[in-house]
C-alpha cells in the first residue's frame, strides 16, 4: 500500500453503516498480527520480528474490519521499524486522525479507557527503546518538513488526549525526543553559473561499487554471541522458507529447532519449579486452543512452527505439531519423527524441563503433551502417573495377569477390579489404553452377551483424549480393533462399527482388510 493510502487510513470510513466498523480482536488477522509482536517478549535473542507483516496485518484490519487503537499503534511502530522516521511520521498522522475523526466509536469503546491508554503506552514506550538504541540526537540533520509532522501530530495528540481523558498518557516524552533531532539548514539559492558553450560530455564514471558486507571478526566474547545470534536467525529464516515451500519436508522443522534450542544450555532458574520466563499472551494461547478444536492441521502446524522461536521452552507447540503432522497422512511421517526426534534430544540435553512452568503458573508442557513427551524418553513422567517405561508398566503388567487368572476362575468381577484398581492410579495414557483394551479382550472372551458398547466407547475416548493415532499409532490400532469387535455385534452400532473401520484403514488398510473378509 502506497503512503498516501497509509495516511488516509485515520479518516477513511469502514465500509457499511459503522463508519468505526466493528471489533477486530477475533478476526484471523488480528491473532497473527499479535502472535508477531508477542515475539518481542522473547527470551531468545535470535528471534526474529517480521515488521512487514505487522504492516500488512495492521493495514488490512484497519482499512477493511475496524478501527483500533492498539491495530493503528502495531502499525505506527512497525512503519517506525521499516521506513524510520518518515514511517513514524505516517504512522503517527494515522493515530491522530484516527482520536479525531473516531474518538466516541473507535476500539477499544469508551467504556475501555484503559485499553485505550495501554496501548499509546506501547507505542511511547517502543519509540523510546528504539531512540534509545539508536541515539535521535546523534542521527545525521533531518529534513526540517519531517520534523515538523512528527511534532504537529504528537502536538494534536496531546491536545486531544488532555481534553478527553485526563489519565491518558502524555505525548510530552516523545515531542522532546523529536526535538532532540538536529534539522537541516536551508541554504539560500545559488545563482546560476553563465551560460558557456557546451562542451562535449565527458564519460560518466561507473559508480564504484560499495564495499562487501564486513564479515564479523570471531575476535570476542561479545563477537561470537553476535554470530551466533545472527547465524539462529538466518536458520530460522531458511526453515521458514522450507515450510512454505513444502511442508512435509522434515528440514524445515529441524532447522527451525535448532536456530530455537541451540543456545538453550541450562534450565532456566526457578523457584519450585515456577520461572520467571513470561507466558504466551493470551490471544497466542487462546488461538492455539482454538486451531486444536478446530483440528485444521495445516493452520495448526504452520501456527506452531511460527510461535516456537518466540517460545521456545512452550513443549505444548511440538506436541500439537506432532500430533497435526501424524494426522496428515504417511508423507508427513518423515516430518512428524523430526518433531519428535529434535523435542527428545532437547529433554536429553535439559532434563527435567517438562517439569517447569512461566511465570504465570502455566506449565511448560501441559498433560496431553506430557503424554506424548512420555513416549519419546524414558523417564519422562506422563500427564497423570509415573514415568513411562518405569514401575507403572511392571504394575500393569502383573495387574493383567491377575486379571487373566481371575477370569480363568470365571471371577470376573474381581478381574475387573483387579484392572480398575490401576486405572484409578491414573496411569500413562499406553498404560490407560492397554488396561481398557484387555478388560474388553476379557469381557469379550467369557460374557461375550453382555451389553458391552459402554467398555468399548472407554477405549475410543482414551485414545482420542490423549491423540494416540498420533503418539502411538500401533497401541491406538489395537485399541480401535477391540472396539470394532464389540460394535459389530450389534446391528444398531453399525454406524459406529464402519465410522472405526474407517480410522482403522487410515492406520493401517492391511489390518482392516482382514476385520472385513
Amino acid at each position: 500500500m502506497s503512503t498516501d493510502l497509509i495516511t488516509e487510513l485515520g479518516t477513511q470510513p469502514i465500509a457499511g453503516p459503522q463508519p468505526a466498523g466493528n471489533e477486530v480482536r477475533e478476526e484471523p488477522a488480528f491473532e497473527l498480527l499479535e502472535a508477531e509482536i508477542a515475539k518481542l517478549a522473547s527470551p531468545v535473542h535470535s528471534v526474529t520480528m517480521d515488521w512487514n507483516k505487522v504492516n500488512q496485518w495492521s493495514v488490512e484490519l484497519l482499512s477493511t474490519k475496524g478501527k483500533d487503537l492498539l491495530v493503528a499503534c502495531y502499525l505506527a511502530g512497525g512503519l517506525l521499524e521499516t521506513r524510520g522516521l518518515y514511517g513514524l511520521a505516517d504512522g503517527l498522522k494515522v493515530l491522530a486522525d484516527m482520536l479525531q475523526s473516531y474518538w466516541d466509536t473507535l476500539h477499544p469503546g469508551l467504556k475501555r479507557m484503559r485499553g485505550r491508554r495501554n496501548a499509546l503506552q506501547w507505542l511511547i514506550d517502543r519509540v523510546q527503546q528504539r531512540a534509545t538504541e539508536t541515539d535521535w540526537g546523534a542521527l545525521p540533520p533531518q529534513e526540517a518538513s519531517l520534523v515538523a509532522r512528527l511534532t504537529a501530530s504528537l502536538q494534536a495528540m496531546d491536545a486531544l488526549l488532555a481534553d478527553k481523558d485526563s489519565e491518558a498518557p502524555s505525548m510530552r516524552a516523545l515531542l522532546t525526543l523529536v526535538g532532540s533531532l538536529t534539522v537541516i539548514e536551508e541554504k539560500p539559492p545559488e545563482e546560476p553559473a553563465p551560460v558557456e558553450a557546451a562542451a562535449a560530455p565527458s564519460p560518466t564514471p561507473a559508480a564504484a561499487a560499495g564495499p562487501p558486507p564486513a564479515t564479523l571478526l570471531l575476535d570476542s566474547a561479545d563477537n561470537v554471541e553476535r554470530a551466533l545470534e545472527e547465524a539462529c536467525s538466518r536458520l530460522g529464516s531458511l526453515a521458514e522458507w522450507f515450510l512454505a515451500k513444502d511442508s512435509s519436508n522434515p528440514l524445515s522443522y529441524r532447522l527451525n529447532r535448532t536456530a530455537a534450542w541451540s543456545t538453550l544450555e541450562a534450565l532456566p532458574p526457578a523457584d519450585g519449579g515456577q520461572t520467571r520466563i513470561a507466558p504466551p499472551i493470551s490471544q497466542v494461547s487462546d488461538a492455539l486452543a482454538r486451531l486444536k478444536d478446530s483440528q485444521s492441521d495445516a493452520e495448526l502446524v504452520a501456527f506452531a512452527e511460527a510461535q516456537l522461536a518466540a517460545f521456545p521452552f512452550w513443549l505444548d507447540l511440538n506436541g500439537v505439531c506432532a500430533a497435526a503432522l501424524g494426522r496428515m497422512g504417511s508423507g508427513y511421517a518423515a516430518a512428524r519423527q523430526e518433531v519428535c526426534n529434535e523435542t527428545a534430544r532437547l529433554l536429553a540435553r535439559l532434563p527435567g524441563l517438562e517439569k517447569l512452568s512461566f511465570s504465570s503458573g502455566m506449565p511448560f508442557a501441559a498433560s496431553d503433551t506430557l503424554d506424548w513427551l512420555a513416549t519419546l524418553l524414558p523417564g519422562v513422567a506422563a500427564g497423570g502417573g509415573p514415568a513411562a517405561g518405569g514401575r507403572a508398566s511392571d504394575a500393569v503388567t502383573a495387574a493383567i495377569g491377575n486379571a487373566r487368572a481371575l477370569a480363568a476362575n470365571d471371577d470376573l468381577a474381581s478381574a475387573a477390579a483387579c484392572l480398575q484398581e490401576q486405572l484409578a492410579l491414573q496411569p500413562p495414557a499406553r498404560d490407560q489404553l492397554l488396561l481398557q483394551i484387555r478388560l474388553c479382550e476379557l469381557l469379550l472372551q467369557h460374557r461375550p452377551g453382555a451389553a458391552l458398547k459402554a467398555f468399548a466407547q472407554a477405549v475410543v475416548e482414551t485414545i482420542d483424549r490423549h491423540q494416540l493415532g498420533a503418539w502411538d499409532p500401533a497401541m491406538a490400532l489395537d485399541g480401535l480393533q477391540v472396539a470394532y469387535g464389540v460394535m459389530t455385534r450389534n446391528e444398531e452400532d453399525r454406524d459406529a462399527a464402519d465410522a472405526l473401520l474407517a480410522r482403522i484403514v487410515a492406520l493401517d488398510a492391511a489390518t482392516a482388510v482382514k476385520l472385513v473378509t
